[in-house]
């Protein structure tokens, strides 16, 4: 991607001015039922979950706050419970897979809203985007998680952008006997604060830590709403999972390391196959799940980044041999045997445009030409496997379009023709500028079930639609 050009600096003087009154109006009549104080000190790290039990039964309070985020004043929400830990990026909720458990949600501020419990496979009345949540509304949700792995829960109540970009979200991780087998066990929640909300919509879809910002809105990155996120601490023969969630709104993530990883698994699924790296990109609404194993009897300081966010490894040298992974590859049925033969069965083209509304100009984001609530629904048999094909036909700014698909998992099959040969399970995925990308995906649950951008600025703006499946 150009670091700039002279579509993005149309962007910067005209995309969705608009925006910004509504955010102010919003944030205005949120009620501070929570007031955290400069001194408070969170006494152990919140998203350390290596010793939490999971439970059966939880409450998350919806709540309007001030804290302290990047070393600067910030409103905004959380999903939190009544103890005194400061979630500033989310009460993690734990669960158990194959255990029911019942989730109360309860609104505590003054904004409505809803929830979506982003990747989970769970019947179509427990899903929240339908489900409205005025002040002081409750709701309490019945969930079996049928798969086990990162996951996570978020408003979908539009303006989508406002409430997530201000904290509407939390962590949720299914475990299994396996995962005590790690010796740490830690959330990496991505966020990111930005001075402008206009210049964040404006920039939507771009990854920042390539670009040149110079003379634009200041973004600060976030690890678990810190810009300096607690520490974490590993020893000699101990193994690590470092579970990555990007909340951002708008943005795309890239998580560098100074020593190699293994990459284990993707949106909630572990993989075929794991594989190393030292840096990744992950898309808004995506997680990817990592394992850290560390030898050698130096003790030594390491510095994880996202962008100008980081969180530091403390490592303990000794002469312990490397740890053993308790990875277990995920053998799945592969998809794309059912379709990789015939043609698309549905398609959906991406598309933007500049409107003109009197004298403001606005962005349209688009499936087949037309915007939600206008798009098409796809009525599709519960069991049978189709064949989507997604074409990013935007000519703006080389934006990729990371299209999340509710209740359901699929696979990349090709792209432009060409055989991926990726087995992986998404949700949640980039489809690339220029690009046809065809995917294979099969419905379990009954049921209306949304897809959309989850670069929530062109949700908001329109690119959404529908599955109808019976």
């Amino acid at each position: 991607m150009k670091k700039k050009n002279s579509k993005m600096e149309l962007k910067k003087k005209v995309y969705l001015g608009t925006f910004v009154l509504a955010t102010t109006i919003l944030l205005s009549s949120c009620s501070s039922t929570n007031n955290f104080k400069d001194k408070q000190q969170v006494k152990e790290d919140p998203y350390n979950i290596t010793l939490k039990e999971s439970r059966t039964n939880v409450k998350i309070n919806i709540i309007s706050t001030t804290s302290k985020i990047a070393d600067k004043k910030e409103r905004h929400y959380q999903y939190t419970d009544e103890s005194e830990n400061n979630y500033l990026a989310g009460m993690p909720i734990i669960l158990d897979k194959g255990k029911e458990a019942t989730i109360k949600v309860s609104n505590k501020s003054s904004t409505t809203t809803n929830v979506h419990w982003h990747g989970l496979s769970i019947p179509n009345n427990q899903d929240g985007p339908d489900i409205t949540l005025n002040n002081k509304g409750e709701k309490t949700f019945k969930i079996t998680p049928k798969e086990s792995g990162t996951f996570w829960v978020h408003s979908h109540y539009r303006p989508v952008e406002t409430q997530v970009t201000k904290g509407m979200y939390a962590p949720i991780i299914i475990r299994t006997e396996t995962d005590k087998k790690y010796d740490l066990d830690e959330v990496m929640m991505l966020g990111d604060i930005q001075e402008s909300n206009e210049q964040n919509s404006m920039m939507a879809g771009m990854n920042m830590d390539d670009m040149d910002m110079s003379g634009s809105a200041s973004i600060t990155d976030t690890i678990n709403g810190k810009k300096i996120a607690s520490n974490l601490k590993i020893e000699g023969g101990q193994i690590g999972k470092l579970r990555f969630i990007n909340a951002s709104a708008n943005n795309f993530k890239t998580i560098k390391f100074p020593f190699k990883v293994r990459v284990i698994a993707k949106d909630g699924y572990n993989l075929e196959q794991a594989y190393e790296t030292q840096n990744f990109n992950i898309a808004p609404g995506q997680r990817l799940d990592v394992e850290v194993v560390l030898t050698g009897k130096e003790s030594k300081t390491y510095t994880i980044k996202d962008g100008n966010a980081k969180v530091k490894l403390i490592y303990k040298g000794n002469d312990k041999s490397k740890a053993i992974s308790p990875f277990i590859p995920l053998k799945a049925d592969n998809l794309e045997k059912y379709v990789s033969d015939k043609a698309p069965d549905i398609s959906m083209k991406l598309t933007e445009e500049m409107e003109m509304n009197g004298s403001e100009m606005k962005m349209r984001e688009m499936i087949n030409g037309e915007v939600f609530p206008n798009t098409e629904t796809f009525n599709v048999k519960v069991g049978q496997v189709y064949k989507v094909q997604f074409e990013n036909a935007d000519k703006m700014a080389g934006m990729s379009h990371p299209m999340h698909i509710h209740g359901a998992h699929f696979q990349i099959i090709s792209k432009n023709g060409h055989p991926t040969n990726d087995t992986t399970w998404y949700d949640t995925y980039p489809m690339d500028q220029g690009i046809k990308t065809d995917i294979a995906i099969k419905f379990d649950e009954p049921g209306v079930w949304m897809v959309h951008c989850h670069i929530l600025n062109h949700e908001d703006n329109g690119m959404m639609t529908s599955f109808t499946a019976k």
